[in-house]
């Protein structure tokens, strides 16, 4: 009899099912026969709109396969490879959401029963930056991450990262949505009881409404995420990646040293985005790892100041892109405010 074993794979994860340790190798082999090692999946890959490859730790080939969308696909060889190819027989592209069964076999006779869940390749992202952040809550207003694209394209599997959060796992990941140049896309990091929350995926951008009516317009688009889950801090970084860990946009927040300092994921995360010159010192050097001095300052941010990009310059990657707008100058979904916040010179009583 051979051996079969069943594995869910979560989205970019691995597991193995194992057998019991309380069973000894030779009872194991009398049930489950004689080859000892199980093939483990190991990860996938969206390689095009209509490919998506399997990577198997042994060779293997599959024995049946489905799609939870009902969807066929072309037939896999009869033959073994540790690299599967699911091809299918029309055009996916757009970052789509899929799952697919897999039953595979060695040539020993040993199965492998996986579900993996996975995102068909995007190939048409737009250009875009993130544009306006608000990190404080008070309610009803609540935190968002704002985004302005440049050109056309599709949002789909893009993801949005918060580091203090987690590095590993993605705060965001977008679903297939056609944007125009020039859009403005509000992503709310919370959903209160007075939100009409609804995710605007089509061209009607009015279906949305906040609890806080400033913080929906009916020209811009809104993206919601559920529950109440506090995201973003006063230190932070903040990134937008691809499906192929590639920094879209990103920045780094902090009051001070002391504030940035508290969680070493900020520092891990800064040194990702410099690998790739999407975050450079104040002075717009290349730095190995940018630090506190280097990050925007979130000082004075309130729920009505918010950090703004300036939208007069080109991207530069720095603090300098950066500003506090004065109070009451929060614009989710629209154009910054201009006029910055300076804070008030403190008043030095003298002595009598």
């Amino acid at each position: 009899m051979q051996k079969q074993f069943f594995l869910f794979v979560p989205l970019c994860a691995a597991a193995i099912l194992w057998l019991s340790s309380c069973a000894n190798e030779t009872e194991i082999n009398k049930v489950m026969g004689s080859g000892s090692e199980a093939p483990v999946f190991i990860s996938y890959r969206a390689e095009s709109g209509s490919e998506i490859t399997f990577q198997f730790s042994t060779p293997v080939k599959v024995v049946s396969a489905f799609l939870d969308t009902g969807e066929g696909f072309e037939p896999f060889p009869d033959e073994y490879t540790s690299k599967i190819s699911l091809r299918f027989l029309s055009d996916h592209s757009g970052g789509r959401s899929i799952t697919a069964d897999l039953l595979v076999e060695d040539a020993e006779g040993n199965s492998l029963n996986v579900l993996v869940p996975f995102k068909t390749r995007n190939e048409r992202i737009p250009a875009l930056v993130i544009n306006e952040i608000r990190l404080d809550y008070i309610n009803p207003s609540v935190e968002f991450i704002e985004l302005r694209t440049k050109t056309s394209g599709n949002l789909g599997a893009l993801r949005l990262f918060v580091a203090s959060t987690s590095i590993d796992e993605a705060v965001y990941e977008f679903p297939p949505v056609e944007v125009a140049a020039g859009e403005y896309i509000t992503l709310h990091l919370r959903t209160l009881e007075g939100d009409k929350a609804v995710d605007e995926l089509g061209s009607e951008l009015n279906l949305s409404s906040a609890a806080k009516s400033s913080d929906t317009k009916d020209d811009a688009r809104d993206l919601w995420v559920a529950g109440a889950v506090k995201y973003l801090h006063t230190a932070d970084v903040i990134y937008l990646t691809n499906q192929d860990d590639i920094v879209l946009d990103g920045l780094a927040i902090a009051k001070d040293s002391v504030d940035w300092d508290k969680n070493k994921n900020l520092s891990k995360a800064a040194e990702f985005l410099a690998k790739q010159g999407a975050w450079l010192s104040a002075e717009g050097d290349a730095v190995k790892t940018p630090s506190a001095a280097d990050a925007v300052n979130s000082s004075n941010t309130t729920p009505t100041r918010t950090l703004c990009r300036d939208e007069t310059k080109a991207d530069g990657n720095t603090l300098a892109d950066w500003y506090t707008c004065d109070t009451s100058g929060a614009s989710p979904g629209g154009k910054n405010s201009v006029k910055r916040y300076t804070p008030k010179a403190k008043s030095v009583s003298k002595a009598r």
